[in-house]
């Protein structure tokens, strides 16, 4: 299908003669796995509380499924209700057209293209970045086991634009401004950068998502300038950004001559790794364990040890308990020098680390956070380390706080909006009906 515009905002972004706001190739919807609170679906949840309802390829993509969405229509968040004619004039900013499966890495989205008509609408996307977008929609459900179930029979009412859709940020309108397109009027910092993007991913706990916004973040590391990159370290020492997000892309510079030094060793036969084991101990006497000695503390160079210094360090012993619960890690007072501390923070980073990877939940939390690289922690860069333990633990904490406070259930993307009373309701009725039976 195509549109008749006149002007290009974007990539993915142009209006129509009459102002209206097309945005191209927006995923709509995924596959894979969905999490919901109870009472949102009616499916039994598990012992956590929280149910897990899968979408396959063959539902999602089911041709009655896709024709569903055709000419729906575009609303500001979900409505109470589903769109009908009785309400559209009130709810309808627009219409979701020209429905098909993504191709090569997109392949389990579901891809529209939105035409939006409503001047509110356009100024929620355009200016309010409000750009996230999750579909209304009537399913069957069927439980597989507690906690557990499946989609089935999806059809489609109404796409609404969200600040936080259940699908996180992989559905989303495109806004990515071309640097040829950029002019003084142009406001950067207004738009969603990649931190912007990994923070929803982790609240949205995407793994897919986290990933994509790393690597967003290390191409812009790459491609800023020497007086970029200096502005910007001037500006987070300032403002003491020293927090885990922050920092982990601020040192994937620092890794790719690092990691090439691991790829040799693993290379390196028995003799030259005896040799160059030998060669590092030296020196190195009355190791006994002990972390805060700086004697048996890994050397750091200064920009490494800068990484163990402010807030981020004071946050480590809590982020390590965060990563492997119950862990035992020593107090810091013996480390009398910054480079001690450094080395002592370092490696109780690195303790966390292998015992939080030896658990599922831990290996899938960290994996994301090392490029590649072999998950061997006694030898890999300080720098790795650091961002990896920075990274999984925020990833883990997000997921914790999910499962605490309930957070899937603050976002829409089957309809009906669900309140905390209408959630009680429902679960006293369940409980009810158990009982009864």
């Amino acid at each position: 299908m195509r549109f008749y515009t006149v002007q290009k905002l974007g990539p993915k972004r142009s209006l129509t003669p009459e102002g209206f706001l097309l945005c191209e190739e927006v995923p709509v919807a995924r596959t894979g796995e969905m999490l919901y609170g109870p009472g949102e679906v009616p499916v039994e949840p598990g012992p956590d509380g929280l149910i897990r309802i899968s979408r396959t390829p063959e539902e999602v993509f089911r041709d009655a499924t896709m024709a569903s969405c055709i000419g729906k229509p575009v609303t500001l968040d979900h409505p109470e209700d589903f769109v009908t004619p009785a309400n559209f004039a009130a709810l309808g900013k627009g219409s979701m057209l020209n429905l098909r499966r993504g191709a090569g890495i997109a392949d389990d989205l579901l891809i529209a293209d939105l035409l939006v008509t409503s001047q509110d609408a356009i100024d929620a996307i355009q200016k309010k970045r409000i750009d996230e977008v999750s579909l209304g929609y009537e399913a069957d459900y069927e439980q597989v086991s507690p906690g557990r179930g499946v989609q089935r029979n999806i059809v489609v009412n109404h796409v609404a634009l969200v600040e936080h859709g259940r699908c996180g940020p992989r559905c989303a309108i495109g806004d990515k401004e071309p640097e040829d397109m950029k002019t003084k009027d142009s406001k950067p910092a207004g738009k969603r950068t990649w931190m912007d993007r990994l923070m929803t991913a982790l609240r949205a706990k995407d793994e897919a998502a986290v990933q994509e916004a790393i690597e967003e973040g290390q191409k812009a590391m790459d491609d800023e300038s020497e007086e970029e990159q200096k502005k910007r370290e001037a500006e987070e020492r300032e403002a003491k950004t020293g927090d885990a997000l922050s920092q982990i892309l601020k040192t994937v510079k620092a890794l790719d001559s690092r990691l090439a030094k691991i790829e040799a060793r693993d290379e390196e036969s028995e003799e030259e790794r005896k040799a160059r084991e030998a060669k590092e101990r030296e020196g190195k006497t009355g190791d006994d364990g002990d972390l805060t000695k700086p004697e048996t503390a890994p050397t750091l160079n200064q920009a490494e040890v800068d990484l163990y210094t402010g807030d981020s360090a004071a946050s480590i012993p809590s982020r390590a308990e965060i990563l492997s619960p119950g862990i035992k890690l020593p107090t810091l007072d013996a480390a009398t020098s910054t480079k001690d501390r450094a080395a002592a923070l370092c490696k109780c980073q690195r303790k966390a680390l292998g015992d939080a990877y030896g658990t599922e939940a831990g290996k899938a939390a960290i994996s994301p956070f090392l490029g590649g690289a072999k998950a061997d922690f006694e030898r890999l860069p300080a720098a790795l380390v650091h961002a990896a333990f920075m990274g999984a633990s925020e990833l883990m904490k997000a997921q914790n706080n999910g499962r605490a406070h309930d957070s899937a259930a603050k976002t829409k993307d089957f309809g009906k909006p669900t309140t905390v009373a209408e959630i009680n309701k429902r679960n006293s009725q369940f409980w009810a009906d158990r009982s009864a039976h």
